[in-house]
């Protein structure tokens, strides 16, 4: 199953997305329970900074938000995969445009839109 295995980004294999994931999860929890606990980390561990975006391969990397510790919405979303598939929980990436109302007037000047 694709959805179990590392890729180039999405770097299950990684020691130090497995040390945080082992962090975070229990043997004897549900993978929902994982799963959830692992969202939860992802989120609030790591500051978003929608201001830092690195599109290379390596600047998206699951390993790379746990270097620099922080991420924005892909990059975090990218980790959180990487967790689940280190806990045998079958994980992949789907997008969507979306409007954000939260978003502040240097974040639209600086993207050119607020449509994310």
């Amino acid at each position: 199953m694709d959805e179990l295995k590392p890729t180039r980004i999405i770097n299950s294999d990684h020691h130090s997305v497995i040390e945080f994931t082992r962090s975070y999860t229990r043997s004897t929890n549900s993978d929902c329970a994982n799963a959830v606990s692992l969202y939860y980390a992802v989120r609030d561990r790591f500051r978003y900074d929608p201001y830092t975006i690195d599109l290379t391969v390596e600047g998206l990397r699951a390993s790379r938000v746990l270097e620099i510790n922080r991420g924005w919405c892909v990059s975090k979303a990218i980790l959180l995969a990487a967790c689940c598939r280190v806990s045998s929980i079958p994980a992949r990436l789907g997008f969507a445009d979306v409007r954000n109302h939260l978003s502040t007037a240097r974040m639209r000047e600086r993207m050119g839109t607020d449509l994310f």
